[in-house]
């Protein structure tokens, strides 16, 4: 600072670099009838509530969907939620299941 002036700053670039890299999008399946649906859920809101309803308005539109309800997963949050979400994929994949419904908080 020089006496009697406003302070002197560096400028720097107010953004941060990218903590996730950017990745390919999977394929959409084209229709849900005969596919195998994932609900998913971290127990925080309405999932209860909100579930049956969706499948219901699944199976209606869908009649060959197949839906894999969310305690086939569990809980998703908590103390152990990085471990459980780094095995998502595998279980998925291991579950043959095509497409997810996730009902995760924010």
């Amino acid at each position: 600072m020089m006496s009697g002036m406003e302070p002197i700053y560096d400028v720097v670039w107010p953004r941060s670099p990218r903590g996730i890299q950017q990745r390919c999008k999977a394929d959409r399946v084209e229709t849900l009838d005969g596919a195998r649906v994932a609900f998913l859920w971290d127990y925080l809101f309405r999932g209860d509530e909100l579930f049956p309803v969706l499948a219901e308005e699944l199976t209606s539109r869908f009649p060959g969907v197949e839906i894999v309800d969310h305690t086939e997963f569990g809980n998703l949050h908590g103390a152990d939620e990085k471990e459980r979400v780094g095995r998502l994929g595998e279980e998925l994949r291991s579950r043959h299941v095509d497409a997810v419904v996730s009902g995760m908080g924010c």
